[in-house]
């Protein structure tokens, strides 16, 4: 697919920006486990936190398209920094934007676009909370949730607090040092080690009616619609992550001799990095077209929950592949293959598995 001369321009800014910037420390982030705080107060100045907010509220208003685009290209080189941006804008910023009052859009856009405050969200399935209401649309809680995205970054985040004796739920939004809320490193997640993946712990804090999203008991109908933006951006996350293991593959692949030649001139290898760039092509061209549908205010729900689904699937494959190019090489921390290897293992699971995409997909077909 070929892009318009804007968006073109826009890539090639990201490109330059992550090959010349991030791509000479991004191992030392990631060994580190130290999230990368000085790549996202640049990407700050260009924008990019701001990239679905309307300019009446700081933003940039960027199309879809742009922003996957720029999202793919600095997951291309790290992707922790591309998930810390696609939560900051999908998971924070959108349903700010989308579902908050005046009051908080007032309260909380600026400075998320500015980058004063990168917004973060406890992932739903790691809840594990008990909650009371205590009466006027306020909620007590208390308990933990290990996943708490961006949360090593201090800003506010959204949580999904489930209603006492119901099945609905609302969403909260936390600020950073409220009373009863102490947040932690977490140290045992596999991938992703420089995005800022935190351990968040709640005794008898309070959620007031004011910090709610949205009207109460509107959990799901909020968490339905921004699970459609979330799926496509991570679905970039994973295009990057695959398509920086087979440039990477392919590179070594064309330098490694053995036998007298390079290994790229062997069958199976060939085979292998065919099969990536198929799989590439695959995800970006579902990718792009669900971006240029939401662009164009059309339904894209079922297409970006094909996009995440195939994107997941694709950079599984691909970066076990790209391993395998490399061979014994391919384990050592030396070599970035190991890395993207454990972040797409990441990637698959947040916003929702690949069965519970199938299962939306079906639900949108049958």
């Amino acid at each position: 697919m070929e892009l318009n001369k804007e968006t073109a321009l826009l890539q090639a800014e990201f490109r330059k920006f992550a090959r010349d910037v991030i791509a000479p420390k991004v191992d030392d982030y990631d060994k580190k486990g130290e999230v990368p705080r000085e790549f996202i107060l640049k990407l700050s100045e260009m924008g990019l936190l701001g990239a679905l907010v309307p300019e009446s509220c700081g933003g940039v208003a960027l199309d879809t398209l742009g922003t996957v685009v720029a999202l793919e290209e600095i997951s291309k080189i790290c992707p922790s920094t591309g998930l810390i941006l696609a939560v900051h804008n999908g998971l924070f910023a959108y349903p700010v934007v989308k579902f908050g009052n005046d009051t908080q859009r007032k309260k909380y856009l600026p400075q998320a676009c500015g980058g004063e405050a990168v917004g973060g969200f406890a992932e739903t399935a790691a809840n594990q909370l008990q909650v009371a209401a205590t009466g006027s649309g306020q909620y007590k809680i208390s308990g933990q949730n290990r996943l708490l995205l961006n949360g090593e970054l201090n800003g506010p985040f959204l949580l999904s607090i489930p209603v006492p004796g119901s099945a609905a739920s609302t969403f909260g939004i936390i600020d950073p040092g409220s009373s009863g809320v102490k947040i932690a490193k977490n140290t045992t997640v596999i991938g992703m080690k420089a995005s800022g993946i935190a351990d968040v712990r709640f005794q008898d804090a309070l959620v007031n009616s004011n910090a709610l999203l949205g009207a109460d008991r509107q959990g799901e109908e909020i968490f339905a619609d921004v699970r459609n933006i979330v799926r496509l951006l991570f679905a970039s996350i994973a295009l990057g992550i695959s398509q920086g293991a087979h440039e990477n593959a392919l590179k070594y692949a064309k330098e490694r001799v053995q036998f007298g030649e390079p290994i790229a001139n062997f069958g199976m290898v060939r085979e292998m990095l065919a099969d990536m760039a198929v799989k590439i092509e695959s995800v970006r061209l579902l990718t792009y077209d669900a971006a240029l549908a939401r662009d164009a205010q059309k339904d894209y729900a079922k297409t970006a929950a094909m996009a995440h689904l195939v994107a997941a699937q694709a950079v599984a494959e691909i970066t076990n592949n790209a391993i395998q190019v490399y061979g014994g090489y391919g384990y050592m921390k030396d070599y970035p293959v190991e890395r993207y290897f454990r972040d797409a293992q990441v990637i698959r699971v947040l916003s929702g598995t690949s069965r519970l995409d199938k299962e939306f997909i079906a639900t949108k077909i049958v």
